[in-house]
């Protein structure tokens, strides 16, 4: 049902009429211009119904307007409104249609239009997409949408939960393919009156009715059907070109009352199981209204209160006049000069027939492995190899580059200016390591530059580090320094008589313990300076020579 304002709800509520006016293309025309026009729309056809659909609604309307004003295929949205002596409501959009058959009568001036909703889009092929499939059936139906030139309706949404994964629809058109996805939930789609996709399911009512038709409707019953207890789903309804799998039925619950039979070749034990359980005990009441004074306001899918019986109105015809009658109807198409893009149910056929083929020869992300067996291009110079566990590319014979279950495998140079390499990165062609474990790099290799011990995370020299006799070339400063060599008479040889060099060792051992220890003896706080000094011996001076 279409929402309405408290306006609109207070004019229908007491005396009224209504006021009409189509606008077509950029231009608005009112009931002056206007003759008539009238909407037809269904969801599940006439008779018993039929679920799995997805019917086009169509429009057609007279008016005097020069037939040349009026663009080819141009857009046709008609509105009503509700009004009495003083007010007047807002306008009610009742759909999207674009001009497909005209008519113009010369000699007295009247152009008919016949048009269709953008459901009839859909009989084009299901275009390529780059997504993997199966692909989930609500995404499936919001692309087909985005084809279609509209959304997809809050409530189709709501009912969308299972889920089922679609396989590519190469051999289905777009519209083929709603119904098919529309017969797993039971239902059928259809464009609303604000042209949106919208899943009506035959098993989905209100708890309370829209609204009520009783006698004053010119209302026709037929006996209400058996309580549903099955579901069958037949893969294949007919023998045009489909898959041999695809052949067979699948049947949930027993026949003891009414089955439901739907054509679906997407459909899955799983989902005739599922739906089961939403049809099950599902009672169908047709019914028919004809020239019923109704709210222009409902839309296909409603709950109608029939003889306090609740049912779905499915189909239904609005006469755009004051008094916006209406009447249970289907659609019909003739084969006439369509202006808008349909094609007819033989060439549909064989397009069909053709696509099945083509998507036998289509590779799918994953059956390709299984399918592809010989190298491509030229083998001597540059070529690819694919099978199940691999893929490479071969270069003179040679496989530069393997793609295996164990990773990537590249044979020769990988240039690269920019870009990740673990935890290194690569800027203007320079590599930048930010933690790296080198194991057994040779000092040789460090040829420039200098290496601050502060860049060294443990420094510090052990005593085995240095071996006996090298020369250790260390200026001692005013910084503790531990050398902790046992033998030292080489390096003592090394110190030689420079008397700057003992004051500097002097200096250091003073005091210490290990001083006697190195010097195989003990000393005294005073010392002398061997062959240096000059000492006093029974009055005459001498060099002191021996220490003992």
């Amino acid at each position: 049902m279409n929402t309405t304002s408290e306006l609109y709800n207070s004019i229908f509520s007491g005396i009224h009429s209504f006021e009409v006016k189509v606008s077509i293309g950029s231009t608005d025309y009112g009931m002056d211009v206007l003759t008539s026009m009238r909407s037809s729309r269904s969801a599940f056809g006439s008779g018993s119904p039929h679920l799995g659909l997805a019917p086009a609604g169509d429009l057609t309307l007279s008016l005097y307007v020069d037939s040349s004003s009026v663009p080819r295929m141009a857009t046709i949205r008609p509105y009503v409104r509700a009004v009495n002596d003083t007010q007047q409501s807002e306008w009610i959009a009742k759909g999207v249609y674009y001009i497909d058959t005209r008519e113009a009568d010369t000699f007295s001036g009247l152009l008919t239009l016949h048009a269709y909703d953008a459901m009839l889009k859909g009989e084009l092929a299901y275009p390529s997409t780059t997504h993997i499939w199966p692909y989930s059936d609500l995404n499936v139906v919001t692309e087909i949408a985005s084809f279609l030139g509209v959304t997809v309706d809050a409530q189709t949404i709501d009912l969308m939960t299972a889920g089922f994964m679609i396989p590519l629809p190469a051999q289905y058109t777009l519209r083929e393919t709603l119904q098919y996805i529309a017969a797993l939930y039971g239902g059928s789609f259809v464009l609303t009156d604000a042209n949106t996709l919208r899943l009506v399911c035959l098993w989905n009512r209100k708890t309370e009715a829209d609204l009520t038709l009783g006698s004053t409707h010119r209302l026709t019953e037929s006996p209400a059907f058996p309580a549903c207890t099955g579901v069958r789903f037949l893969l294949d309804d007919d023998s045009d070109g489909r898959s041999p799998s695809a052949v067979g039925e699948l049947f949930a619950g027993d026949e003891t009352g009414y089955v439901y039979e739907i054509s679906c070749p997407f459909a899955t034990q799983a989902a005739a199981d599922r739906l089961l359980t939403k049809m099950q005990g599902f009672v169908y009441r047709p019914f028919a209204a004809e020239a019923a004074i109704l709210d222009p306001a409902v839309e296909i899918g409603d709950t109608i209160s029939v003889s306090g019986s609740l049912t779905s109105l499915l189909s239904c015809d609005l006469s755009f006049d004051a008094l916006c009658a209406a009447s249970v109807s289907a659609p019909e198409d003739e084969e006439l000069d369509h202006e808008y893009p349909f094609i007819p149910s033989s060439e549909r056929s064989y397009s069909r027939r053709l696509q099945n083929v083509q998507s036998e020869l289509t590779l799918q992300a994953q059956q390709i492995a299984a399918k592809v067996s010989r190298s491509g291009g030229d083998p001597s110079s540059f070529g690819w190899y694919l099978d199940a566990d691999k893929f490479e590319l071969r270069s003179d014979g040679s496989v530069v580059m393997l793609v295996n279950s164990s990773g990537l495998t590249v044979h020769g140079v990988i240039d690269a200016t920019s870009g990740t390499i673990g935890g290194c990165t690569i800027e203007d062609g320079v590599l930048k390591i930010y933690n790296a474990n080198i194991q057994n790099l040779n000092a040789s290799k460090i040829t420039a530059g200098t290496l601050n011990t502060n860049r060294i995370a443990d420094y510090s020299l052990g005593s085995t580090k240095i071996d006996d006799g090298a020369a250790v070339n260390r200026v001692i400063g005013s910084s503790a320094v531990s050398y902790g060599k046992t033998s030292f008479q080489s390096t003592l040889d090394q110190v030689g008589t420079n008397k700057a060099n003992i004051d500097t060792l002097y200096g250091y051992f003073e005091g210490s313990a290990q001083f006697s220890t190195l010097l195989a003896g003990s000393i005294a706080l005073n010392y002398h300076y061997l062959g240096l000094e000059t000492i006093t011996v029974g009055g005459v001076n001498r060099k002191l020579v021996t220490w003992t």
